[in-house]
């Protein structure tokens, strides 16, 4: 399966190794953004971010602004960007041009209840990251979000991915 020219997507018969990570990346008053999980595949992850919305406290145009990072709308959207050891540089915002590396947004979902609404925005980088540690940062101007940082194990990516399995043999 393929994406706009050609950039992989995760692949339907393959099921994604899960590895942990669990972890807020960045907070306002109004606003979680969490990545509490990466699904590794052969070819490529998807970086299962969560933005969790205070519904009493949250910017009444959220929903707007979270559709913008799906359309490119670089002023107001959430902001991903993936440094890696040897200074590649990978950018949500930069998702059209679809050269590896890309970090792409992906289909999510949205629920919620009376208090709280979480909007699944899953991004998906291709191909898989180096195996050493690189910096994820997150910034998000619009939501009062300046640029936080972590760092994520390459290696243990690499790991889940090679635990990755196929429906049926290949």
């Amino acid at each position: 399966m393929s994406g706009e020219a050609g950039a992989p997507l995760p692949p339907i018969s393959e099921m994604g190794a899960i590895l942990t990570v669990e972890r807020v990346l960045a907070r306002t008053p109004a606003l979680a953004v969490r990545l509490p999980m990466i699904q590794a595949y052969a070819t490529g992850c998807l970086l299962n971010l969560d933005v969790v919305a205070r519904n009493a406290s949250a910017p009444r145009t959220l929903a707007l602004q979270l559709d913008s990072a799906f359309s490119g709308e670089e002023s107001t959207s959430l902001h991903v960007m993936l440094r890696y050891p040897d200074g590649v540089e990978v950018d949500s915002g930069k998702d059209h041009d679809c050269a590896p590396p890309s970090l792409s947004w992906f289909p999510g979902g949205v629920r919620g209840d009376a208090s709280f609404t979480l909007y699944q925005m899953p991004l998906w980088l291709f191909p898989l990251p180096p195996p050493q540690d690189f910096l994820l940062t997150v910034e998000w101007p619009w939501a009062g979000i300046a640029p936080e940082y972590v760092w994520l194990d390459g290696a243990a990516i690499a790991g889940a991915a090679a635990r990755s399995t196929h429906a049926w043999p290949l």
